[in-house]
């Protein structure tokens, strides 16, 4: 199994990932929860970075979650893995934004390249540890990160490989990835395409729903990759 590099055209064969988890990864860097958070890593905002709407104030989440986002924060080398970006484009220099999306498992920070080229780094954070007398602190994945998630990340990966090349369905090229923890950046990751706009229930006001003058619009393409996915023919 490769485990880190440049994508290639890789086939899932019959352990492909249910239609829902593609479906979710093509909105995982549309955060379930946001912060913008002050962090050691000295790097500036570009005028060019997109500014997402990433709608969750930190003042909602629990302390246990607030200290995993900030060590988590901390135990990522972003300077490392902007070099990784840069590299995988020969070279082309880019800068890391300051905006910083969380989910569940992942933490997404927008890539701004020097010919305005953009792409979102997403890359996987340890779970939430709420054990007080800890002080909340989790664990570093370099010592909880196994086989099983190494093998999980990597059916992602290529899952989204085989969507993409035989399919229609809209969902981010991957552009490279490392799906080790004890690689240089500190963490799991993948390189992956950015598209520019703002998830449906991260609209101002959306209260975690897809606002009504969306909804026709959404349902109807979420309708459209679900019929899609009964046409495969694997």
């Amino acid at each position: 199994m490769r485990r880190t590099g440049r994508l290639v055209v890789r086939f899932p064969g019959s352990s492909l990932f249910s239609a829902l988890n593609i479906y979710n990864f093509n909105h995982a860097f549309r955060a379930i929860e946001t912060f913008s958070l002050e962090s050691n890593v000295n790097i500036s905002m570009a005028p060019t970075f997109t500014n997402f709407i990433w709608n969750t104030p930190t003042t909602s989440s629990s302390e246990p979650y607030r200290v995993r986002a900030s060590k988590a924060l901390e135990y990522i080398d972003w300077d490392t893995l902007a070099l990784k970006a840069s590299q995988t484009r020969n070279g082309v220099p880019c800068q890391v934004g300051v905006q910083f999306g969380f989910g569940g498992r992942h933490v997404v920070r927008e890539i701004v390249f020097d010919d305005d080229t953009h792409w979102i780094a997403r890359v996987s954070i340890p779970g939430v540890n709420f054990n007080h007398t800890e002080q909340y602190i989790p664990k570093c994945l370099s010592e909880t990160w196994s086989s099983t998630r190494e093998a999980e990340m990597q059916s992602e990966i290529d899952t989204v490989s085989y969507v993409s090349e035989f399919t229609d369905i809209p969902i981010p090229r991957i552009f490279a990835f490392d799906v080790t923890a004890t690689n240089s950046v500190g963490a799991p990751y993948m390189l992956i395409e950015c598209f520019k706009g703002t998830c449906g229930m991260d609209m101002p006001d959306s209260f975690a729903d897809i606002t009504p003058q969306f909804r026709d619009k959404y349902y109807n393409a979420e309708g459209a990759i679900l019929v899609s996915h009964l046409e495969w023919k694997l």
